[in-house]
């Protein structure tokens, strides 16, 4: 159910549902990432994903990408996912990082198992 909530969140905040995807891999971890984002390179991982830096063509900015590891393994993952989010998508502050995008390169609900978030990141 929660996994159904979080599909239905994105849906309703995700820039682009008609964006193509590429893979990549990045370390021991396959990347399904919009052709937008070009040059990824592995930055970093945790226990709650793996983060990678980016060229936004689109846009011309540097960005980090943040994979997260199993977001909907149990309710617990999937609340902290969505917790993220909407702390993420609200926050309005010049120490906290914003979030420029959200997507999931799942289109049905019985594929989705993988979300990514998209921050500015600055180099330097």
């Amino acid at each position: 159910m929660m996994r159904f909530f979080v599909l239905h969140r994105l849906r309703n905040i995700m820039n682009d549902h008609s964006a193509r995807f590429y893979r990549v891999e990045l370390g021991r971890t396959t990347w399904e990432v919009p052709e937008r984002y070009e040059g990824l390179q592995a930055i970093g991982s945790g226990a709650y994903g793996s983060v990678a830096s980016a060229k936004d063509k689109e846009s011309k900015q540097n960005v980090a990408i943040k994979k997260l590891a199993r977001p909907f393994q149990t309710t617990i993952h999937a609340k902290r996912t969505y917790r993220e989010l909407r702390l993420l998508r609200h926050m309005n502050h010049d120490n906290v990082i914003g979030l420029l995008d959200v997507f999931t390169p799942e289109r049905d609900l019985k594929d989705f198992n993988e979300v990514y978030f998209v921050s500015f990141r600055s180099i330097g």
